[in-house]
């Protein structure tokens, strides 16, 4: 047995001890929102019941209303965006509720042991340590299973094979056709039959991911676990497929999958070809494509580990405590050396968990004239990499908590971040995800001294302007926010990232 079928086992082992009230209440009250870096912690269930039955009856004609997915978008590059979503929490619910319901005949779909595919992508955090017990961790895990498949399992496996091929989808979740999901669950022809009646699972989800997205058939919101369970159930049948017809082509191969990230490794360039050839064809069937741009085969050892983290290891600063100014700054000019040679890696991220210890707290030692200097540079990186601004300001909190006798540096930190927060709303809605994180942070810490526009569009800053939920507002079984209280009483923002070395 390889590794990566055995690591497929456990999975299947762990989850079939987990009951599917578990699963359920985990994926209403922790998966609801995005992961951790897309929303501040006031965005968070406070309470989501799971209700006996559905909010919606599908013997009813238009029982499923439209809605809109809430969505937070940050720049992915200069010409694209990534944007998250928040789902209706009546058709969240309605959701989780009929694939718990179905969870008996969904589960074989996802552990069929005819796959020959191993994902490592089952998105529920699930406990090696404690069998039946969910983990803590959610965005944390999914990397440390990442890591264990790219550069543990599959490199131990390596010495067996000669090449190694990587591909993944294009433009994954947006492409999703929802009739697809009750193709995959149903399979087509049962789907087709059944598609107005709905008494099967897969067109009843169909229906509530359309429905939540403005009636439409393609896209899926990013972020919700619940997203990441189905389109996991859907690619575990299309990954099945493909073993199935490269059995059928002899072709000698171990595969692995995190989520639309595929890896094999095989013997030569024609079964490296065949693997992608049927890739393809299989997921075309499911009105999907591989990214060519992405796809590559390389001669083992190449193409193995991400480069960068060789070149970032020597300046590490995972064993570094307490770090000075000259060893950040000198790591600082290597991580923005690497970030250009390989853009959108992961090195900013890294970098910026390794100046917190696991139990959170600020690894540097500055002087007094240091503590700005080191938050200006820290806030220059957020416009190599958008999505590390909370990671940033969960180390300013610290920064500011540690040296808070020195009171003249840190009214000047929240004064420039006032001021940064001022030229943000300037422009609104190309800064939303921008905005929600600095008020939060701000308003949290009672250092808010802007004056809120007139008019604020987004329903999230809405929130955090009001301190009351101001999106989803038709709530009778669930709270959705939670009051941003004195600065002591919140959650510190590096708990709530999780920030500390992943690997």
């Amino acid at each position: 047995m390889n590794l990566p079928q055995k690591h497929f086992r456990e999975t299947k082992k762990l989850v079939s001890a987990i009951s599917k009230r578990k699963i359920a209440n985990w994926l209403l009250r922790e998966g609801f929102f995005p992961e951790q870096y897309v929303l501040p912690p006031c965005f968070t269930v406070e309470k989501f019941t799971y209700k006996k039955n559905p909010y919606f009856d599908f013997t009813k004609k238009s029982s499923v209303p439209i809605s809109e997915i809430c969505e937070i978008t940050f720049p992915k590059s200069q010409l694209t965006e990534r944007a998250f979503g928040i789902i209706n929490h009546k058709i969240y619910h309605d959701l989780v509720w009929h694939l718990m319901d179905k969870w008996a005949d969904v589960k074989p779909l996802l552990f069929n042991s005819k796959n020959k595919i191993y994902s490592y992508s089952f998105p529920i955090p699930l406990n090696k340590q404690s069998i039946g017990v969910l983990g803590a961790l959610r965005s944390g895990r999914m990397i440390y299973e990442f890591i264990e498949m790219s550069e543990s399992d599959i490199v131990s496996e390596g010495h067996k094979y000669n090449l190694v091929v990587k591909s993944d989808i294009k433009n994954f979740y947006p492409s999703i056709y929802t009739h697809s999901i009750a193709w995959a669950i149903n399979g087509k022809v049962d789907a087709r039959k059944d598609r107005f009646k709905f008494k099967l699972l897969g067109n009843k989800l169909d229906k509530l991911f359309q429905n939540s997205n403005d009636g439409c058939t393609n896209g899926i919101a990013i972020g919700p676990a619940i997203s990441d369970l189905v389109t996991e159930i859907m690619l575990s049948v299309i990954d099945a497929e493909i073993s199935k017809q490269l059995k059928k082509e002899n072709v000698d191969f171990i595969g692995v999958r995190f989520k639309d990230d595929y890896r094999f490794l095989c013997q030569t360039e024609s079964d490296a070809h065949e693997i992608l050839s049927i890739v393809q064809r299989n997921l075309k069937g499911f009105n999907l494509s591989i990214s060519e741009e992405k796809s590559t085969v390389s001669k083992l050892p190449e193409g193995l580990f991400r480069e960068w983290t060789s070149e970032y290891h020597t300046y590490s600063l995972r064993h570094h405590y307490p770090i000075n100014y000259k060893v950040f700054e000198n790591t600082f000019r290597k991580v923005l050396l690497i970030d250009k040679n390989y853009p959108n890696t992961g090195v900013i991220d890294k970098f910026l968990s390794e100046l917190i210890s696991k139990n959170y707290n600020l690894k540097l030692k500055l002087t007094s004239k240091e503590i700005y200097k080191v938050f200006s540079l820290l806030l220059m990186l957020k416009e190599k990499r958008s999505k590390s601004l909370p990671q940033i300001l969960a180390i300013t909190e610290l920064l500011i908590s540690k040296y808070k006798k020195e009171k003249v540096v840190t009214k000047r930190i929240f004064k420039s971040l006032n001021e940064l927060t001022e030229r943000k709303f300037r422009k609104e809605s190309s800064n939303v995800y921008d905005l929600i994180w600095l008020t939060y942070f701000l308003k949290s810490h009672r250092e808010l001294s802007l004056k809120w526009p007139r008019k604020v569009n987004s329903d999230l800053l809405q929130s955090i302007k009001s301190n009351k939920q101001k999106f989803d507002t038709e709530t009778t079984f669930c709270k959705l926010f939670k009051k941003i209280k004195a600065p002591s009483m919140n959650i510190l923002l590096a708990k709530h990232l999780a920030i500390f070395p992943k690997e």
